[in-house]
């Protein structure tokens, strides 16, 4: 299969020269294939979401290179990873970030009302989206009325609007129980197949590590374990 992401012998070093310097990665290598759900599992501090950011162009490694697909990617100028990001890479974060007064369509809607499209197609496109992910019954509802698991179903359906090859979940779990982390994990596994993403997802949770195809654990900023799920 294809390498998605790549990352070779990566240093993340935060304040360097300073008595307050962290290596929050140290050598890091990996290869995550198109098409895979890829969890990176460890306690907090250990470089689970520095991992992340580098592979969503939101940091640089400090030595070291990260690739998507044969694109190498960490020495290109601030415009072009803007490019890339914008047009490859859908973000689930921990907290939804959406605006509690508009409606479902509207939180979805807004990414692209930063390109040439019109709001009504923006708009149209992301009711599409979020009846993709069982969201039709809630499309006009405002985001401070919807219940924790349809706040994540928004999340997905606004991090898909970009048609990513590449989807990122930051713990997302974290605010939901037990039931819900279920309805999630088989909603993004259900689009994985659909879409053909390449998912990667840093998370405490066990249910959301076994879930993985692959599991990294990492441990003072290096990866200590490699296990590979039977799905």
């Amino acid at each position: 299969m294809t390498a998605a992401i790549r990352i070779e012998s990566v240093w993340k070093t935060y304040n360097p020269g300073s008595p307050r310097q962290v290596d929050a990665l140290r050598d890091v290598t990996l290869e995550i294939e198109e098409g895979t759900i890829v969890a990176l599992g460890g306690p907090s501090g250990s470089g689970k979401s520095t991992a992340l950011s580098l592979i969503g162009l939101l940091t640089r490694p400090s030595k070291g290179k990260v690739f998507l697909g044969t694109k190498e990617v960490s020495g290109l100028s601030e415009v072009f990873r803007t490019r890339i990001r914008r047009d490859t890479i859908g973000f689930i974060f921990q907290a939804q970030y959406l605006i509690p007064q508009l409606t479902s369509t509207e939180n979805v809607a807004l990414p692209l009302l930063c390109t040439d499209i019109s709001q009504s197609e923006a708009e149209s496109l992301a009711r599409e989206r979020l009846i993709s992910v069982g969201m039709d019954h809630r499309l006009d509802f405002r985001a401070a009325e919807l219940s924790g698991g349809e706040l994540q179903r928004v999340s997905i359906a606004r991090a898909l609007m970009n048609n990513p090859r590449i989807l990122i979940a930051d713990e997302p779990s974290s605010s939901i129980d037990e039931a819900l982390t279920k309805d999630l994990l088989s909603t993004l596994r259900r689009m994985v197949k659909e879409e053909g993403l390449t998912v990667v997802v840093a998370s405490h949770d066990p249910m959301v590590l076994k879930w993985a195809d692959i599991r990294h654990l990492l441990h003072d900023g290096q990866v200590v374990d490699t296990i590979k799920e039977q799905q």
